[in-house]
């Protein structure tokens, strides 16, 4: 059965969200869910749109160099700002339609057919084809790429056989595909990324996109400025200008919210700081955020090359009580997905077995250890304290080394050199939570893309054959029960020790511009914040968050109705007692 994907506009979020942030996600995805839906070809207006605001300001914690798909380090979401891709996620973090306007899958998993939207422009006035859409599959394949080309993976072939449609053939069905790479990937310009010199991954230059901003200014280490492109295909923004001040310091960041020179933190409030926002005319928005903290370990020399000594730091932590000390967590007890994640386990995936922790850590000679952690991220430097008390508690001497950005990527190896540390408090990204077929390049054995982001140094042949039937199989239920196992095989091998996810809580100047949009998973740094909704709905059909041809609504619409209608009720009279 083929399945459709269909346009939404996104919804803003309410003044008071600030303050009781479920009820309100609660009756928009009520009213979402009630809302008739439009036969094919129909069309019904999106929420109005914002009032147009001159300028926002948003601080960003480093330089990330010119913020094209292959120059970009940690400004995935400023960089599309410029470049579009085919879906993008909604407010309930699943991927819906964008540059495409519409997802066509095959019975049997293998023939992918896109149809782009009308309109969409380079910012130079080229118009976006399928040629683009295919150029960007075979450069992403071509040039290893850490977070993109294991994405491609799957595709065998790429095909335009019109401009306005792509046909993709994949060596196996990819129940993820709807996500990663086509909610993920951004699309390139061919006619400037086409001929680029030997050794070169983007064109000189501000950075040339289809999205809804245009990158008008970069200065290095200070500031970057995008201008709305009022001839974007989905609408003019109601920002017409965005400027990202560099600073590298949390508490220069919140000081800048204080003394009004920014008017948004785009990284999560710590609990500590909520109050004192709160009081300087700011809103703190909270909901689920994928991005989680691990203590990675080096499994590539002593003594973490030992299974048993993994399993014995691992088995020293009590994710429940580190959760209630670092405050406003998420135990992450299903290992390196989110519990809210749909891909999540039922139940725990539990910790090793080990008999007696402090003697299988005397005996490896583990009297001492070194956790590195990122001297710019507050929550990071907090969760290598309790780790290292709960190590002290088991008799091993763990200190804890701020670094810096620097240090710390000469220390994993990525300067080109061998890893030389021996533990880290390292991130767990938004996209394994997304879609878990991302485990595969943080814990898959190899080189080169399909492990490309393996910091741990692990290999486990079980592990990628499990990877390899979450990334293949056409059965949803083979594919919920393999990712289970690859997340107990983890928890028990322990290559790296996953703690918790973080609460997502951002502070915003509602008097400045209150339009912010939270995306389940990843927050209110979006695109979707910055962006009028789009009034049209195209080809109303499948959930788009896979592509295995399930039904959109296994209850029937008359049934989605009645419990739209009776939450709702519920939500109204929840206000009506505060």
């Amino acid at each position: 059965m083929s399945r459709r994907s269909r346009r939404e506009g996104p919804r803003r979020l309410p003044p008071g969200l600030g303050r009781e942030p479920l009820l309100a996600l609660l009756a928009c995805a009520v009213l979402g869910l009630a809302a008739p839906v439009p036969e094919a070809g129909g069309s019904t207006p999106g929420p109005a749109a914002s009032p147009a605001v001159d300028l926002v300001r948003l601080p960003f914690p480093q330089d990330d160099g010119s913020l094209t798909p292959y120059t970009f380090e940690r400004g995935y979401a400023l960089m599309t700002l410029v470049y579009d891709t085919l879906l993008w996620r909604g407010e309930d973090g699943t991927p819906q339609p964008l540059l495409a306007r519409a997802v066509d899958t095959s019975a049997d998993g293998r023939t992918v057919t896109i149809r782009l939207a009308p309109g969409a422009r380079w910012h130079d006035g080229v118009p976006v084809t399928a040629d683009d859409v295919v150029f960007t599959f075979g450069f992403v394949a071509a040039h290893p790429h850490p977070r993109f080309t294991p994405e491609v993976a799957a595709v065998e072939r790429a095909e335009a056989p019109d401009p306005a449609t792509v046909v993709l053939t994949l060596h196996h069905p990819s129940q993820g595909f709807a996500d990663q790479p086509l909610a993920d990937l951004p699309i390139l310009p061919a006619h400037l990324w086409r001929d680029l010199p030997p050794g070169r991954l983007a064109p000189e230059g501000l950075p040339v996109g289809s999205g809804p901003y245009r990158l008008v200014e970069h200065q290095p280490g200070v500031r970057y400025r995008f201008a709305a492109d009022a001839e974007w295909f989905g609408g003019p923004p109601p920002v017409r200008a965005i400027e990202v001040p560099i600073i590298t310091g949390g508490g220069q960041t919140f000081d800048a919210l204080g003394s009004h020179m920014v008017d948004m933190i785009p990284l999560s409030l710590p609990n500590s700081l909520d109050q004192r926002q709160r009081l300087r005319g700011t809103r703190v928005v909270r909901g689920t955020s994928y991005l989680g903290t691990a203590l990675i370990l080096n499994t590539r020399r002593p003594p973490f090359d030992r299974v048993d000594v993994r399993r014995a730091v691992a088995g020293s932590m009590d994710l429940v009580s580190l959760a209630r000390f670092v405050k406003d967590v998420v135990p992450a007890d299903r290992g390196f997905v989110h519990p809210a994640s749909p891909w999540a386990p039922e139940g725990a995936v539990g910790t090793p077995s080990v008999a007696d922790v402090e003697a299988t850590l005397a005996g490896a000679g583990l009297a001492r250890l070194e956790i590195l952690a990122p001297a710019n991220d507050q929550v990071k430097l907090e969760a290598a304290r309790q780790v290292a008390l709960a190590l002290a508690r088991a008799g091993v001497q763990a200190t804890t080394r701020p670094v810096s950005r620097d240090e710390l990527s000469v220390a994993l190896g990525e300067k080109g050199g061998d890893p030389t540390f021996d533990a880290v408090i390292g991130a767990i990204p938004p996209l394994a939570s997304y879609d878990p077929d991302f485990l595969r390049p943080l814990f898959g054995s190899g080189a080169g893309p399909a492990a490309a982001l393996n910091i741990s140094g692990y290999t486990s042949a079980r592990f990628d054959r499990l990877a390899e039937t979450v990334a293949g199989t056409a059965d949803p239920g083979t594919r919920s029960a393999a990712v289970a196992d690859e997340l107990r095989l983890l928890a028990d091998d322990a290559p790296a020790v996953p703690l918790f996810f973080a609460e997502g809580a951002y502070v915003f100047r509602p008097s400045v511009f209150a339009g912010w949009v939270f995306v389940k998973g990843s927050g209110i740094l979006d695109k979707r914040s910055f962006v009028a909704p789009h009034p049209t709905e195209v080809q109303p059909g499948a959930a788009t968050g896979s592509t295995s041809g399930s039904a959109d609504y296994p209850l029937g619409r008359a049934a989605l109705v009645l419990v739209g209608v009776a939450a709702a009720m519920l939500v109204v009279a929840l206000a009506l007692r505060r």
